[in-house]
């Protein structure tokens, strides 16, 4: 093949700009999708944080679904009741239906509990 005349000249030109167009995209969407995964990571780590942060009240050992969602907003149900049981939290019924959320290390006594007994105080600052 000559490479002196035009047409391979051009051939080997447009093949390296594609090359190069290649490797740029590559590398652009590669730190786009790491920035973004870095974002969602902070998300949902800050959003334990604060769930945990919601159960450590000293006056109260349960809070309710309602309030949690409440207070973390944007999360569907499902993807808070992930976040939550990540942040070290457990899940039970209040006597009269309501779901409600404590940390198990400050409610070990309730492992295994479905519906609690008595209901206890739990903070409830919605209407």
């Amino acid at each position: 093949m000559d490479f002196s005349s035009p047409q391979a000249l051009a051939a080997l030109v447009a093949g390296l700009v594609a090359v190069l167009t290649s490797v740029l995209t590559a590398i652009v969407t590669l730190r786009i999708a790491t920035r973004k995964a870095e974002l969602d990571f902070k998300t949902e780590y800050a959003a334990e944080r604060v769930a945990h942060e919601l159960m450590m009240d000293p006056d109260w050992r349960w809070r309710s679904f309602e309030v949690i969602r409440h207070h973390l907003g944007g999360f569907e149900d499902n993807e808070l009741r992930k976040i939550l049981v990540r942040a070290g939290a457990i899940r039970v019924e209040s006597r009269q239906g309501k779901e409600l959320w404590g940390l198990l290390d400050r409610n070990r006594d309730n492992i295994g509990v479905v519906k609690l007994p008595t209901d206890p105080g739990y903070k409830d600052v919605l209407p």
